[in-house]
């Protein structure tokens, strides 16, 4: 009886904690070629503008007169939030994470209101892509 109730208590902690939604919130990595932009609020993330357009990213805005791709990215290092300075980016998507940020979004900047989605930064580099 024991060994049942035991093997119960393991199939319900199982079902809750490997589930199919939670296996599909983050996104492939991806790693490119990026230039910092400026700060985006209402959430604490950097605009940045990737040198080559990316699938499954917002459509591109004009900016002096060019077409450029750009998106939100959280948990950038401090050391490349510096206007204009192009380095290489590892990313991934996490659709929890964009809702909870967008959810806990304080601050109005009606300028960034827009740029989508929110991207996770797992890395940012000087040197290419390996």
């Amino acid at each position: 009886m024991k060994t049942a109730v035991w093997l119960v208590g393991l199939l319900v902690f199982t079902l809750f904690t490997c589930s199919k939604d939670k296996a599909e919130v983050r996104g492939p990595s991806r790693c490119v070629a990026v230039q910092y932009k400026l700060p985006y609020c209402p959430v604490k993330a950097s605009i940045v503008a990737f040198l080559e357009p990316q699938p499954g990213l917002p459509n591109p805005y004009p900016e002096r007169g060019d077409m450029v791709y750009g998106a939100a990215v959280l948990d950038l290092p401090d050391e490349f939030k510096k206007t204009d300075t192009i380095f290489y980016l590892t990313y991934h998507y996490d659709s929890v994470r964009e809702k909870r940020e967008n959810a806990e979004a304080i601050e109005y900047c009606p300028m960034n209101i827009g740029l989508s989605p929110l991207i996770v930064s797992e890395s940012a580099s000087l040197q290419p892509c390996q």
